[in-house]
């Protein structure tokens, strides 16, 4: 599960090429420590066969949800089986770049908050998107948790990595949500 992550584009723009950073020089201006939903945060989409970043905001809205929630994440097990998202994993798949992600270990004595992160200044989740009106909103896909960090929590974001992103969004992507990148901890301060 995701419920909190970080963003520092604004000083990690060498993960990104020249052409990239001087088309959405906006976007790589961001930081932002802690990110929850109905924020906004940039995404990266596909348009017309090139990578397309936009300020989105964080949670898919539904009729069926009560007043005020939003679905912030989704099951990647079972993002083809359901009605509302399977039109989303097959046409709609967005990157949600993060530098790292907060988990919460919750005993009965005390919480515990965790920072996850890759080798990487700044990595992706596998995302979904939805455009209504002119504002595009996403959830973030998870998936069951890697063994090294499951005793923090028992689901995790689906990571992409960057030798991937172009896969992510072809017609191969499905092998993608099973697997993910390393990811490391420490207890945050």
């Amino acid at each position: 599960m995701c419920g909190r992550y970080s963003l520092n584009l604004k000083d990690n723009h060498s993960s990104f090429k020249k052409e990239t950073i001087n088309n959405f020089k906006s976007i790589f201006d961001y930081k932002n420590e802690d990110i929850c939903p109905t924020n906004k945060a940039p995404i990266v989409f596909n348009l017309n066969s090139k990578f397309v970043f936009k300020q989105s905001s964080w949670g898919l809205s539904f009729d069926w949800l009560p007043k005020g929630k939003t679905l912030f994440n989704i099951r990647s097990e079972t993002v083809h089986e359901k009605s509302f998202s399977n039109s989303l994993i097959a046409n709609n798949r967005c990157l949600v770049p993060f530098s790292s992600y907060f988990e919460w270990l919750k005993t009965q004595e005390l919480k515990k908050k965790y920072k996850l992160f890759t080798k990487t200044p700044v990595s992706f989740f596998a995302g979904v998107y939805k455009l209504i009106e002119d504002t595009v909103y996403y959830s973030i896909l998870t998936k069951s948790s890697l063994e090294n960090i499951e005793f923090i929590h028992n689901r995790n974001p689906v990571i992409i990595n960057k030798s991937n992103v172009k896969k992510w969004f072809s017609d191969s992507y499905e092998e993608l949500l099973r697997s993910s990148d390393v990811i490391n901890y420490e207890l945050s301060k």
